[in-house]
């Protein structure tokens, strides 16, 4: 199913569906970990582990993704203080969705691109389809269709970092292991 989403969304973006693989098993695993946090005051961004129950005072960022979060939240049905996301890292804000792992003020950006190139009308971070598709658009946009080994690195660098950290030494792991993930799906696609 994950190469079917991928090559589906490679073929309407132009990405390499080896490259959006690489990617959804760096942020999530395929789907399989989409958060072990909840927001649990939107006012704040703090929350708790899901199976901890640990104490965190930046699961998001106030206001800039838990005023787009409890919006998203109200438009596809979910309660926003019960709705898994990622736990904040040891050097910021935590709070990403779904598959894709979009911060939610990064989602809104580009729900209507992912609904124009899904059909959907309301495109949600945790359904495969839109979270899969919303990489590859991403992924687009940070330069990853030119298809040269550099040019999707860096695109991954500045998925994971944005446009003005992507070049950080620190980061450099991210695109080196997205791009080992790529090319081992690119070996399996190939058979």
């Amino acid at each position: 199913k994950a190469v079917e989403l991928a090559t589906r969304a490679g073929e309407k973006t132009g990405v390499r569906p080896a490259l959006i693989l690489g990617i959804i098993t760096q942020e999530s695993n395929l789907g399989e970990n989409t958060g072990q946090c909840y927001v649990k005051d939107l006012r704040t961004g703090s929350g708790i582990g899901k199976n901890t129950g640990r104490f965190f005072a930046t699961v998001m960022k106030a206001p800039r993704d838990t005023e787009p979060f409890a919006a998203l939240s109200s438009r596809i049905g979910f309660d926003p203080l019960n709705t898994a996301v990622s736990c904040p890292p040891s050097y910021g804000y935590g709070g990403a969705m779904g598959p894709a792992q979009f911060i939610p003020s990064t989602w809104v950006l580009y729900e209507q691109k992912i609904a124009d190139l899904t059909g959907r009308g309301i495109p949600n971070p945790w359904d495969p389809e839109d979270a899969f598709m919303a990489s590859a658009v991403l992924l687009k946009e940070n330069g990853a269709a030119t298809g040269t080994f550099a040019a999707e690195r860096l695109a991954a660098l500045r998925y994971f970092a944005g446009w003005k950290n992507a070049n950080k030494s620190a980061y450099a792991f991210y695109g080196n292991d997205v791009m080992e993930l790529a090319t081992k799906y690119q070996g399996l696609i190939d058979v």
